[in-house]
């Protein structure tokens, strides 16, 4: 038997604890990282609290038993110079196949079950451009925001001649957590987060610039949680092609607000009540998907109807910049990519088909996407080399997301990267990317790879 490393030994430790069984006949895999990165190479660059540096954490344990019980855990953190500990558990589940009938392991037929925390690959387009409608996202970091599971159950069923059918149901909501905002003692909203949008501190409602203290009407927790969602996923997938319709009725990922404001009788501060406000949305559409070795193209669209349309409060939004006002949205997106292990490259765009007018409907949140490509390249050399770049581009605000990356493999284990994080926005400082212009990088990194 190869003989683990410590990090090893105390993930499977920390796994068993929380009830994983593995018997001796199961496969297990133990992966993951940790280590640290200093963003701050050029001090003129991306001088930002709680960007300058960071220190990391990924682990991830599959097992898979011969009794077609398979079990995974997927866990990452994040502690930034702010002093911010950030964490996101992507997927914690049990799956169990051949339920009603037998499961053929190349996937041609058979049905399984799924509970935990899972990530549903429902939607290319949303999981592609990070829209965070379907399943949460990690978001410790808006370049590259990653995915996080609805906590449920699932159910597959695919017969031989390539039909598939799936459901998913829960009674349980657990809304994104990163980027967080700390709600303070004397009525402010600050954050430790670089990618957080906090509220405005001051206004000049009164005439003067006058500090706004904020009151928050915080909801009991079983309020919060016991939120249903349902929906299923139908199609048809052959050797090389899928074709799938989904739809799902569930909370939104990211909570929402009511608030009012009115000047303190003594006209020293604006008073902001806010109400966290946890809406429905019906997230529904589609994907074609052709695939050959290791050249993939596929179309696909979403769309989201709020279930609700909260009037908006332009005063209150003046004064504080929150948004509360709901709009429909609908996305179109194509990619095509080829991906090995000695290169990748790729190209994607996306157009929000869906009205939206930025002047017209300042109440509402700026959509992060408006008609965008990316094209994204990779190189492997030698297998201890490697060089990445990343480029999307905003055709309609002209946002830009610049990510390049150089990753040398110092040993087996040891990791060095060095890379530039930049991002540019419209001169009128109006789009969703706005408020995070200077958190470029220029940064290297140390991780242990396990």
């Amino acid at each position: 038997m190869a003989t683990k490393t410590t990090a090893q030994i105390l993930t499977i430790s920390i796994l068993g604890a929380i009830g994983t069984n593995a018997s001796a006949a199961s496969i297990n895999t133990v992966n993951g990282h940790f280590g640290g990165m200093n963003n701050q190479l050029n001090r003129d660059i991306g001088d930002v609290p709680g960007n300058r540096f960071n220190g990391d954490l990924r682990f991830t344990f599959e097992n898979q038993d011969p009794t077609n019980i398979e079990s995974k855990v997927d866990f990452s953190a994040l502690a930034n110079d702010e002093r911010l500990f950030m964490y996101s558990l992507q997927e914690a589940y049990i799956e169990k196949k051949s339920i009603l009938k037998d499961y053929d392991e190349s996937g041609e037929s058979g049905d399984k079950l799924k509970f935990g925390r899972q990530i549903l690959d429902w939607s290319k387009v949303d999981a592609h451009w990070g829209l965070g409608k379907l399943n949460n996202r990690k978001n410790f970091d808006f370049f590259d925001p990653g995915q996080e599971g609805l906590v449920g159950i699932t159910y597959e069923n695919k017969s031989s001649s390539g039909f598939f059918w799936k459901i998913f149901g829960s009674a349980l909501y657990v809304p994104e957590t990163n980027p967080s905002l700390d709600i303070n003692k004397d009525r402010t909203i600050t954050s430790r987060n670089p990618w957080s949008d906090p509220p405005a501190t001051s206004t000049d409602a009164p005439g003067s610039e006058t500090p706004i203290k904020y009151y928050v009407d915080y909801p009991k927790i079983k309020d919060v949680i016991f939120r249903s969602s349902a929906g299923g996923s139908l199609g048809v997938e052959t050797k090389h092609f899928m074709t799938s319709f989904y739809f799902m009725r569930k909370p939104e990922n990211q909570i929402s607000t009511q608030v009012e404001v009115k000047i303190a009788g003594d006209s020293s501060h604006v008073k902001a009540f806010v109400t966290p406000e946890f809406y429905y949305h019906d997230v529904f559409g589609g994907n074609v998907k052709y695939r050959n070795k290791d050249l993939e193209m596929y179309f696909g669209g979403i769309a989201i109807f709020p279930n609700t349309f909260p009037d908006g409060n332009q005063e209150a939004t003046d004064q504080t910049d929150l948004k509360t006002e709901k709009r429909r949205e609908a996305y179109l997106g194509w990619g095509l990519s080829q991906v090995n292990d000695t290169f990748g490259m790729g190209f994607n765009y996306i157009a929000r088909v869906s009205p939206y007018d930025r002047d017209a409907d300042n109440l509402a949140s700026d959509p992060r996407w408006n008609q965008a490509v990316n094209l994204f390249l990779s190189r492997n050399f030698k297998k201890n080399f490697k060089l990445m770049g990343d480029i999307k581009y905003d055709m309609l605000t002209t946002d830009r997301l610049v990510m390049l990356r150089a990753g040398y493999s110092v040993t087996k284990a040891l990791l060095l990267t060095l890379g530039v994080n930049m991002i540019g926005t419209p001169n009128s400082g109006k789009s969703y990317w706005s408020p995070y212009t200077n958190n470029d990088a220029l940064f290297v990194g140390l991780r242990y790879v396990y």
